[in-house]
């Protein structure tokens, strides 16, 4: 969920996640084709303010609606303009949509650079994670210790943690792209799931 995916944001170190960008682009379009509902999923209670948002504090403005967090103007500038619900990981029902779109990122303590201080710990939670996601096991993922999550600063783990849990099956898993050049663990993956309760 890094804003640089936004290049507005990025402007000089726009192309150093180019090939991220793109995949993530792809995979959103992979995934809303015809749907119907489709979901922002970010980690804790977020607030929902429809369609029109903007993004503040990163030197500029990005977008002319109310503000919204972090997670959720990333997922809804790769949506370009399609409708979508924001909901948190406190809240989040996999069976209301269609299409989800899990925002978040891996461990931001990888490196003497990362935004965090260089924790041991954070390489290999963030292997276990991309293990467990490209193979398709919610299992891992619903099991993830969220306190050492917070500890290596991996934001994405209460999204990835609410979704696994309400999950009955992966039919398809596959991770497009993995990026850390910042410290910080980005990546972008598909699923398709039978969420739980799905009548």
């Amino acid at each position: 969920m890094t804003p640089l995916l936004i290049p507005e944001l990025a402007t000089g170190a726009a192309g150093e996640l180019e090939t991220l960008r793109a995949a993530a682009l792809e995979a959103v379009d992979w995934a809303c084709d015809g749907a119907s509902r489709i979901g922002i999923l970010a980690a804790g209670r977020v607030e929902d303010r429809g369609p029109d948002w903007s993004l503040d504090g990163f030197g500029r403005t990005i977008g002319d609606g109310p503000a919204v967090e972090l997670p959720v103007a990333v997922g809804r500038w790769l949506l370009r303009g399609r409708s979508a619900v924001a909901v948190g990981s406190d809240t989040a029902e996999p069976r209301d949509f269609d299409a989800l779109l899990v925002m978040g990122d891996g461990s931001a303590s990888r490196t003497e650079k990362a935004p965090r201080h260089l924790d041991d710990r954070a390489v290999p939670f963030d292997d276990h994670v991309l293990a467990a996601i490209g193979r398709g096991v919610p299992t891992e993922l619903a099991d993830l210790d969220l306190a050492l999550a917070e500890t290596v600063a991996a934001a994405g783990a209460p999204a990835w943690k609410r979704l696994a849990q309400r999950l009955d099956q992966v039919v398809s898993a596959q991770v497009d792209a993995v990026d850390d050049q910042y410290g910080v663990l980005y990546f972008v993956a598909r699923w398709i799931a039978v969420p739980a309760g799905r009548a």
